[in-house]
């Protein structure tokens, strides 16, 4: 709760203090007293073994916890988001009990936030769904503390999969970057020097050059490797996109690492071994079947004011020769100026009105293609095919109503429905020509995850792509007001 333009702040009485067991000098919040009664005595008497008689903790464990805490920056933290001096400070002043109390109220709240839980859900847009499955930290740290495992539980916070490793590891090589004065601005596609020189800093094939080289075979395979890493055509050319990229500054890409960190932190600790995951920033699908990454494909997403969700379900049921059931709000916008200016247009392209409801005939012509793989979700998105092809030959497709458009839907459904009883490639060819709409029900649905990653490891370096959405400012904001909500709870 905010009053006068402060946070405001819920303390415990002298009363209730006594009532926990110890007495603390000033005030403190209600959730410090709760979280130190309950778990001072534990924390000192089980963090090490050479805990002293007196009851407070060892220094080389409040020592190991305040190193860990100070450098959640290196994770895209706040800066002393977990009170670090504050509690360093405690400790110098000998008032060890609250340093204590403080610690372990700080390590509940990190052991959330690496688990996605900083920014409450109310927060959040609400096309933002997707979220990390519930954790409870304080319980977590306290089984830990009991089974002499608290440096163990300080290493096992963060995410341990490979993609959140290699995104963390870059983003500290961006902070140094940024704090060595970034890199230097390419003013046009003459300034051979200064592209060879910016390069530099993301290509390691480029680090050992003569920066006064002219442009050759090695500076263009360079450029061929940065715009591909872009989402640009790999022309080796330095046209005005790939220019624009590269003058992005390099706290700007460490703001877009920074952005991603989060979001990676709400996906599970344990992935599905058989999924399907898009990113609608990239408009790409990746299907991984048995833990093996299977399929890659172009997609389309949704455009700016059509937003495509990020949202966790599992792919039910694919419709062969689905019919599209036209939203009323394309309609009335889109479709109906159509047929008022040419009474032909819906009969020309498959639609009629039953009961008041817009509706495309199935067909090859039809928005949706030849099939569509429908998840549970408010939003009433799904996967599908679509006749539109030529937007996948472009590098921004960001180009959908909000549903995600799969470059080779068709080929991607055989591969799941021949694996259904009774179900060929032959027999769904067979259905996809007669033109009958069917439904076939997946005997074990298939985990699918949409998630905005702007920034992503590719080939051992890190890919980016726009903010068309405008999310990651969006989500920083929200992070950098994490601190203040933290000071808030405690």
């Amino acid at each position: 709760m905010r009053r006068s333009g402060k946070l405001a702040k819920s303390y415990a009485t002298k009363a209730q203090v006594r009532r926990y067991g110890f007495m603390i000098k000033g005030y403190v919040s209600r959730r410090e007293a709760f979280l130190g009664a309950a778990s001072l005595s534990l924390l000192a008497a089980a963090c090490s073994r050479s805990t002293p008689q007196d009851g407070t903790i060892a220094r080389n464990d409040v020592n190991n916890a305040l190193d860990v805490l100070a450098k959640a920056p290196e994770h895209g933290f706040s800066q002393d988001q977990f009170s670090v001096e504050r509690i360093r400070k405690l400790g110098e002043d000998g008032d060890t009990k609250t340093r204590d109390r403080l610690l372990y109220a700080q390590l509940v709240a990190y052991g959330q936030a690496q688990h996605g839980r900083s920014i409450p859900r109310k927060a959040m847009p609400a096309d933002w769904t997707l979220r990390s499955e519930p954790y409870d930290a304080e319980a977590s740290l306290r089984e830990a503390v009991k089974a002499g495992d608290f440096k163990d539980w300080l290493d096992q916070q963060p995410p341990q999969s490979d993609q959140y490793k290699a995104l963390q590891s870059a983003y500290l090589n961006y902070l140094k970057i940024v704090a060595a004065g970034g890199w230097p601005t390419v003013p046009d596609a003459g300034q051979v020097t200064a592209l060879r020189q910016r390069l530099a800093f993301e290509d390691a094939g480029l680090k050992d050059q003569d920066v006064n080289a002219p442009f050759d075979g090695a500076l263009a395979a360079a450029v061929n490797r940065y715009q591909a890493l872009h989402g640009l055509p790999a022309t080796g050319q330095l046209d005005e996109a790939t220019l624009r990229e590269l003058n992005v500054p390099a706290a700007g890409r460490a703001a877009q690492i920074r952005a991603n960190l989060e979001r990676l932190r709400w996906l599970p600790r344990e992935e599905p071994a058989t999924r399907v995951d898009v990113n609608t920033a990239a408009a790409v699908m990746d299907y991984y079947e048995g833990g093996r990454h299977a399929v890659h494909m172009l997609a389309a997403s949704g455009k700016p004011g059509d937003e495509t969700p990020m949202l966790a379900s599992s792919i039910d049921t694919i419709v062969l020769n689905p019919p599209w059931n036209v939203p009323d709000g394309i309609a009335q916008e889109e479709l109906y100026p159509k047929q008022a200016s040419n009474p032909g247009y819906f009969a020309e392209h498959g639609y009629e009105v039953k009961d008041g409801r817009v509706v495309q005939k199935p067909g090859p012509d039809s928005a949706l293609g030849l099939v569509k793989f429908d998840f549970d979700n408010p939003f009433a998105v799904y996967l599908h095919d679509t006749p539109a092809k030529a937007a996948f030959n472009r590098t921004q497709r960001a180009v959908s109503h909000g549903c995600v458009r799969l470059a080779q839907a068709v080929p991607f459904a055989r591969m799941l429905v021949a694996r259904q009883q009774g179900w060929s490639n032959e027999r769904v060819d067979q259905v996809l020509a007669s033109g009958e709409t069917t439904h076939v029900k997946l005997a074990e649905k298939v985990p699918v995850r949409l998630i905005y990653l702007t920034a992503f490891p590719q080939d051992g370096r890190i890919a980016f792509r726009p903010d068309v959405y405008g999310w990651d400012a969006e989500l920083l904001k929200l992070l950098d007001g994490t601190k203040a909500r933290t000071v808030a709870a405690l």
